[in-house]
């Protein structure tokens, strides 16, 4: 009798073995997933009593990634501040050096004064540019309103309205008025007005409301932010011999020096004028280093922080590694196991084709 089991046994044998190949092509699928994505699912949600801790586990991991991330970013824009500080505190030293210079019989030469006049006025223009400084986030001494140039004008510091109102105080000096011509530079540096401000419209405030100003960035678990926009015109209350601000007293100092060309130790209150220039160039030269020995501690301190939140992010990803990682041998082995029984399966529905029902019996 040539009658195949094809044709007798199609509900039995081979409706079993087409269910049995269907599993095994089914948990096929699982196994190439594990082998090669190195998890035991590919959603959440097939990871039956883990599925709750890794819903709890996942929005952490992401938040404590993004805050190392805006560390990252942060200490960018901290090392730009801190090269910034450096040099500015610089372009005061060698000021100050100068200004006790003219103070000697060598200095005080009228072509000595005149090469440091010079100096002063090329000098606003290096210092507008360091200020104008900025990173892929905007100008980092302009605060919250990083879009806006923090000098309007940084190459023409030297002629500028301002520079013009300074040198036209400085032509008063007599004998006995260098504090006076000290404290009216003060009042025109810390000026806000339009007429008179180098700085941009949001920054041309009092510097003890500048700090304000500062860009934050959330850096902790809980919220915490901390600033990391340091302002161009920040500092304390405005007194009689500073703006309250190291930058604009760097400002309004190199303005004075640069009005001194043609004075000599002939002028009348000549050695006074470089006497004040020499003691308010010292001490903004030490409050830009103290500003940026501070950046280096808040650098310091966020690296730590980083470091902390890299430890916890390593910990909360091996919780998850746990729960949904795959066993990388075990797959290959059931990887290879469910391939021989395919193979098995298929050759076993192929011989069944040709079986008769005398064989099948």
């Amino acid at each position: 009798m040539s009658t195949s089991v094809g044709l007798y046994g199609a509900s039995g044998a081979s409706t079993i073995l087409s269910k049995a190949i269907g599993d095994i092509t089914e948990r096929q699928t699982q196994v190439s997933w594990e082998a090669s994505e190195g998890t035991i699912s590919e959603t959440i949600a097939g990871l039956d009593d883990n599925t709750e801790s890794a819903l709890s586990l996942s929005p952490r991991i992401s938040e404590i990634s993004s805050l190392s991330s805006n560390i990252t970013v942060a200490q960018s824009r901290l090392s730009l501040t801190s090269s910034a500080y450096s040099s500015m505190a610089s372009l005061a030293q060698n000021l100050a050096a100068a200004a006790l210079s003219m103070e000697s019989t060598e200095g005080s030469s009228g072509s000595a004064v005149d090469a440091n006049a010079t100096t002063a006025s090329a000098d606003l223009s290096t210092l507008g540019g360091i200020l104008n400084t900025s990173d892929e986030n905007g100008y980092i001494f302009s605060g919250i309103n990083s879009t806006e140039k923090t000098v309007t004008d940084p190459d023409g510091l030297a002629t500028s309205n301002l520079a013009t109102k300074i040198n036209s105080i400085v032509s008063g000096l007599t004998s006995s008025n260098a504090e006076t011509i000290l404290s009216e530079a003060t009042d025109a540096a810390a000026d806000n007005s339009d007429s008179l401000t180098v700085f941009s419209a949001s920054l041309s405030v009092p510097a003890e409301d500048a700090g304000s100003m500062g860009v934050s960035i959330v850096t902790g678990i809980d919220g915490q932010t901390t600033q990391i926009g340091a302002v161009a015109t920040q500092g304390s209350q405005k007194t009689s011999d500073s703006t309250g601000s190291p930058v604009r007293d760097l400002i309004r100092d190199m303005m004075i020096m640069s009005s001194m060309k043609g004075m000599s130790s002939s002028t009348p209150g000549f050695t006074e004028i470089a006497s004040q220039l020499q003691k308010s160039l010292t001490k903004t030269a030490n409050s830009l280093i103290d500003a940026g020995t501070s950046t280096g501690v808040l650098q310091d301190q966020l690296t730590s922080k980083q470091s902390n939140l890299t430890n916890v992010q390593n910990l909360l990803e091996s919780q998850m590694d746990t729960m949904v990682g795959a066993n990388m041998a075990e797959a290959a082995t059931q990887a290879s196991d469910l391939k021989t029984q395919l193979e098995a399966s298929f050759t076993l529905i192929s011989d069944m084709k040709d079986m008769t029902l005398a064989n099948y019996i």
